[in-house]
């Protein structure tokens, strides 16, 4: 079951995608043993889509 603004939920807001895209970055508290470059670019090119989304959201407020 998905948490309301949880970025899994096909109605998710710009927002609720960017708190998703963010929890999805590797810790810097817990190093992975099995680092993967091409994993890890992914993972900052959907934050990155996922801000560029929201101050698009915010733009047209």
């Amino acid at each position: 079951m998905t948490e309301p603004g949880d970025a899994t939920t096909a109605d998710a807001g710009p927002l609720a995608v960017l708190r998703g895209a963010v929890r999805a970055l590797p810790s810097a508290d817990a190093p992975d043993e099995a680092f993967d470059a091409a994993e890890h670019a992914a993972r900052f090119e959907a934050v990155h889509d996922a801000m560029v989304a929201v101050l698009a959201d915010v733009d047209r407020t």
